[in-house]
This record gives structure tokens, sequence and C-alpha cells, in this order.
């Protein structure tokens, strides 16, 4: 599920990395380079794993930080987010599956109490996003537009990433879609990133830079992913009551 941030009914996704302000090698033009083919495929593995359990996320954009946890096959996400348009709306949002309900708790919209959604409230294809949690990077598909990648060091690789080629490049939380529109086809051609993968070839990091468009500068942004494969506690939702959500649920849910 994509949750989008503005003031009024927030989210995106993802908190402060370490090592900001990379200085970005932009291939030059001409013929388009080969992806190395073992960095290309270790990258796209190392994202794919990401579907196999449990991990924490922490994310940057050029006007969001977020830090979160999710689950795709056990079903829940949480998330935390600072920023929008004015970079001071501030929100938490969990969810939560369990023997086909559907439990939300948010604050401020809930006031921190768990509450039960009704799907039917949920519009269809929002329906969707919200059985299948995930990564908010989409960094499986981002990886589908590797133009080059080499390996910069232990479990480092740097590269150059097509836009043009990754499939609904909007829904990654990572990238602003204001910002896309704005970009020369030369520029969504050629974004620089970085990606760091763990010796059990799972992704750790994901950074690059929009570059600058429209009388706007750059737009950074950057993903961690830590602690695969950790279990928490999740059984306290369903003791005592839950009420049914508000409609700042389903607002947030439809958006």
């Amino acid at each position: 599920m994509r949750l989008r941030l503005s003031v009024a009914t927030m989210l995106a996704l993802l908190l402060t990395l370490t090592g900001c302000g990379v200085a970005w090698d932009l291939a030059d033009g001409g013929a388009d380079p080969s992806p190395t083919p073992d960095s290309s495929a270790a990258l796209r593995t190392a994202a794919e794993a990401l579907d196999r359990g449990p991990y924490s996320f922490q994310f940057r954009t050029h006007d969001t930080i977020g830090v979160g946890a999710v689950d795709g096959s056990d079903g829940w996400l949480r998330l935390r987010a600072v920023g929008g348009d004015a970079g001071k709306a501030r929100l938490t949002f969990e969810v939560l599956h369990r023997d086909g309900e559907h439990l939300a708790r948010s604050n401020p919209l809930t006031g921190d109490r768990w509450t039960r959604i009704d799907v039917r409230k949920v519009d269809p294809a929002a329906r969707a996003r919200l059985e299948q949690f995930g990564d908010p990077a989409h960094a499986t598909d981002l990886f589908a537009g590797i133009v080059s990648a080499e390996p910069s060091g232990t479990g480092r690789y740097r590269g150059t990433l097509d836009l043009r080629r990754v499939p609904d490049v909007d829904t990654s939380g990572l990238v602003d879609e204001e910002r896309l529109a704005a970009l020369t086809e030369q520029q969504r051609a050629a974004v620089a990133f970085e990606a760091s993968v763990d010796d059990q070839q799972r992704l750790l990091g994901l950074r690059f830079t929009l570059p600058a468009a429209g009388g706007e500068p750059e737009q950074p942004s950057e993903i961690s992913y830590s602690q695969h494969g950790f279990k928490p506690d999740l059984g306290a939702p369903f003791e005592g009551r839950i009420d049914p959500a508000p409609a700042a649920v389903y607002e947030v849910l439809n958006s």
C-alpha cells in the first residue's frame, strides 16, 4: 500500500540514512552501456528477498522522513512519517490482517486505538494495495531500469537507472511524480544510484537523486532496510474493544 503525505492527510514513506550528500557520477552521452550481469542480477535478487519476511525500513525524500516496518507475507505494516507540504505534518499508521479482518491504528486519526476497517468502504484499487504490503520504495521495479551497475566495494554498487524502463515508476515512495514529469527524456534515462546488500544478499540500502528541473533543485531520495526476519508481538490488538475505523482512516487508504 502506498500512503501519500500532505498537510491534511499524510502519507508517503521513510528516515535519515548515514552518508547523505553523495556526489553522483552521471553517465556520459552516447550508446547505452549494458549492465554488468552479475551486479544487476545481484541487486534484483537482493530486492526480491524483501518479499520473504519482515524487515524495518527508514527513508528520506525531498519533503518527508519516515521509519517503519512491514511483512507482506504475514500481513502487517507500521509507519511513522514527518513532512508534507509544510514540512510539519506528523503521522503514525499501522495496519494488520488477521482471520479476514483488517485493523488500523493511527495517531492522530484514531487516537492511537485499534479500529476495524470495513473493506467495502475502500476503493477497489486501494483494496488491492491494502492486501499487498511490501517494499515502499518498490526497489524490485526500480532495478528493472538498471542500465549499468558495477561493484564499488564489498556489498556496494554504483550505476545508472533508466526510469523510462521502470513499470509504474510513480508507485515508488521515493519518486516525486511532479518532478518526474518535469524531467527530460535524457534525464530520466540517466539517474545515478547507489545500493548495498548484506552478506546474505538482502538489500540494505538504495539512494538516487532526480536531476534539477523546472527551476527546482535536485531531489535526493534514499531508503535503508534492517532487522530482516524480526518478529514483533502482534497479539495485543485482538484484546478488548475494537471500534469501527473513522472516516479519516478511509481518506488515507483511498488517497
